[in-house]
This record gives structure tokens, sequence and C-alpha cells, in this order.
């Protein structure tokens, strides 16, 4: 170590002999340096970073001037399109006047066409309307009158026409109350007369028939001359005298004729109560009804038991109301009518 020592005192003082700097200025030299060359190290990163400045400036210029270039396109755009949205809104500030012309067009167009058909469905409407009202005041005909009505207001509900809207409320009123109507059935009702009718020619007379009338092939028809001689007399004889147990209450005697007047006068009596069912005429009805009734308990025997089935079945027809009451129609027809004439009167 002490060797060393002289060996580094003999070099300083070599170099103080050879006139050599100082360490100081050596130390101060090589700060001087490291410092130059720092600041040269700095100054060539700050040149780096300006020219990197000077780079992102020329790019943002040109970014900027393409970005003015697409601005004025744009603008031109904008104001080619402010100019085009000026002269449609200008278009449009007449477009409501020229949309209110088109439609007063096509309404009077619409009316025009539809001023044909609307009359004649109206008019369509008015026949089923007075169709239905004369078949039932006439002829009592609910279900014809029901339908005429219905196919009425079928083809009212075709139109748009709010001038019919009353006539349809009070179509659909009558024909409510017709739908309520209890209505016979006339066709049984004529079945049971005609059944009637036909027992009429079986039934028993009151009395005691002066001659027995005898159908032929009632009897075995006599072969050979001799028998059917003796077959004649013996007829003859049963002519002439007839013995029969009777009741002392019916002992008139009742000629062919007269039960034949008896039976043709109910007959009468039940075609008249068949042409009142089928008009329908219900005093009519009745009356025929109770003066067959009346005839029968007159002129037949009512211990018969097909009398007494006749009699109960007259008592049945009696019950039924060929003729129920019906409600009054008609006002929907006035009403329809009316709107025909305020339209007909219209310019």
């Amino acid at each position: 170590m002490s060797a060393e020592i002289e060996s580094l005192s003999s070099e300083m003082n070599a170099r103080r002999a050879g006139n050599g700097a100082s360490p100081m200025l050596v130390a101060i030299a090589v700060a001087a340096l490291v410092a130059a060359l720092y600041a040269h190290f700095r100054l060539a990163q700050f040149d780096n970073r300006i020219d990197r400045l000077h780079a992102q400036v020329t790019q943002l210029r040109a970014t900027q001037d393409r970005l003015s270039g697409q601005l004025a396109t744009l603008t031109a755009r904008l104001d080619t399109a402010q100019n085009s949205m000026r002269m449609e809104l200008r278009g449009l500030r007449e477009l409501p006047a020229q949309v209110g012309e088109l439609g007063q067009s096509v309404e009077e167009l619409r009316t025009r066409t539809e001023a044909p058909q609307r009359a004649w469905v109206r008019a369509e409407a008015m026949y089923l309307l007075e169709l239905g009202e004369r078949r039932l005041k006439l002829e009592h005909d609910v279900g014809t009158a029901v339908v005429a009505m219905a196919t009425a207001d079928a083809r009212l509900a075709t139109l748009n026409d709010p001038a019919v809207a009353d006539v349809r409320r009070l179509l659909a009123e009558e024909l409510a109350a017709l739908r309520a109507v209890p209505v016979p059935d006339l066709t049984a009702v004529l079945a049971r007369i005609s059944s009637v009718e036909a027992a009429i020619s079986t039934l028993p007379v009151l009395g005691v028939p002066a001659t027995e009338a005898r159908r032929p092939g009632d009897e075995p028809e006599p072969k050979g001359p001799l028998e059917r001689g003796m077959h004649r007399l013996a007829e003859a004889l049963r002519d002439l005298v007839s013995l029969k147990r009777i009741d002392p209450a019916t002992t008139r005697l009742v000629t062919q004729e007269e039960e034949s007047l008896r039976r043709q006068h109910l007959d009468l009596l039940m075609f008249s109560a068949r042409v009142a069912a089928m008009e329908p005429d219900a005093a009519a009805y009745q009356q025929s009804l109770q003066a067959a009734s009346a005839w029968l308990e007159q002129f037949f025997d009512v211990s018969s038991p097909k009398t007494a089935a006749v009699k109960t079945e007259l008592a049945a027809l009696r019950g039924v109301n060929i003729a129920p009451p019906l409600p009054a129609v008609g006002a929907a027809a006035r009403q329809l009518q009316s709107v025909m004439r305020g339209n007909a009167a219209t310019p």
C-alpha cells in the first residue's frame, strides 16, 4: 500500500514537473464536456421533437385543407338542400289546397257514381217494405213480412248512407216486434180441419133412417138364376118391412136426402172454417167452428165415439188463435219515402 502511495505521489510530482493541468480544471473540463454532450443530446431530442411537430402540423394542415374542402362541399350541398327544401316547403304550402280540391273532386265523382246505385237500393228497399206491410195487413202473413223487411234492411246496410240511419233504426224496432208475434201453425190447423172433413161421412146422424142403404159388394153375388131371384125377393121383403130397436128420444125418421143434407151442411161449415183459416179471418173462423159444433150436437149422435172425437177436435180448433194481434208497421217505410223525396228535391 505504501508503495502504491509513493508511486502515485511520484506520478503527480512528475505531472507537476511536466507542467500538467490541475485536477480541478480537468474535472471542470470533464463536467463541461459531459454537460455539452448532454446539451447536444437534449438538443438532438428537441430537434427530433420539433421535426415531429412540424410533420404533425403539416399533416394537420393537410387534414384541415381536406376538411375545408369537404366543408365547402357540404356547405354547397347544404345550400342546395336548403334551396330544394324551400321549394318543397313552398309546394307543401300549396298542397293542402290541392288536396282539398282533389278531395272535393273525388267526393263529387263518388256522389255522381253512387247516386244511381243508392237510388236503386232505396227503391228496392221501399218495394220490399211495402210488400211486407201489404202481406201483413191483407193476409196476416207474418213470416213473409219478416223476410221482406229483413231483406230490405240488408239492402240498406250495403249503403254507406247516413241518411238511412233512422230508417234502419225504425226497421229494427218493427222487425223485433214482428218476431215476437206468436205465429200459429196454419198448415197443422188446415190438416186437422181436413181430418174432420174426412170423418163427416162416417158420423152417425140422429134419428132412424127411413131405408138402410146397402153398398154393393157387401154380400156375395149369388150364382145361378134361381139363387139370384131368391136373393132379390129377400131384399124386397127386407126393404118392405124392417124391425129395429130404437131409442124413444130419437124416434124421428130421417130420409137419405135429409141425412145427406146434414152432412153437406157440416162439410160446408168446415170448408168455411178452412177458408177463414187460410185468409186468415179469426171472426169467420170462430163463427164457422161454433156453428159446426152446434150443428154436430143438434143433428148427429154425440154419444158415438167418432162424433165425440170430432166434437173434441172442434173445441180444440176453436182454441187456436189463427190471427194474433199484429204490431203497427210502416214507420220505416214512411221515413224512407221522406228520405227519397228529400234527395229528389235536392238539386
